[in-house]
């Protein structure tokens, strides 16, 4: 009996790691994609990227989103969603690497939701809000520029 349940333990492992290092890969891929306003950004997107009506509705959501606009908005859902540290630490890189600053962070919950605004700042005082709202199954970043 032991022998059976080594051999279908073993025959699980073998089957399971290709599905989870598909998943792996699929997520290192998505965060390779550039960015289309500021080509120096890159930002995760790829399959999570948001369109369409949503995002506007997603907009709706950010504070202080006056005097932004050209929205961008990418989400992440399932085990994506638990790299949030790991997509907002490399979009802060992103900026940095593009000559922008980390101007402003506050982060302040909106019911089961937290949200978090950074604004980022270049030497030539253009300006960009990185919007991340954290919801029990979902994470959800945008980006809008200044006007």
């Amino acid at each position: 009996m032991k022998r059976l349940i080594a051999v279908a333990f073993a025959v699980v492992l073998v089957w399971g790691l290709p599905v989870a290092a598909q998943t792996l890969v699929e997520v290192q891929l998505v965060t390779a994609t550039a960015l289309k306003l500021d080509s120096q950004i890159r930002l995760p997107s790829g399959s999570y990227r948001a369109v369409g009506q949503g995002v506007e509705r997603l907009v709706a959501k950010v504070r202080g989103r006056e005097g932004y606009g050209r929205w961008e908005a990418y989400t992440a859902k399932g085990i994506a969603r638990n790299l949030r540290n790991a997509y907002v630490h490399q979009v802060a890189n992103a900026f940095a690497v593009a000559g922008y600053l980390l101007g402003e962070q506050k982060t302040f919950q909106v019911g089961q939701e937290r949200h978090t605004r950074y604004v980022f700042e270049s030497m030539d005082g253009r300006r960009a809000l990185l919007y991340v709202i954290e919801a029990p199954d979902a994470l959800v970043w945008l980006v809008g520029w200044s006007s």
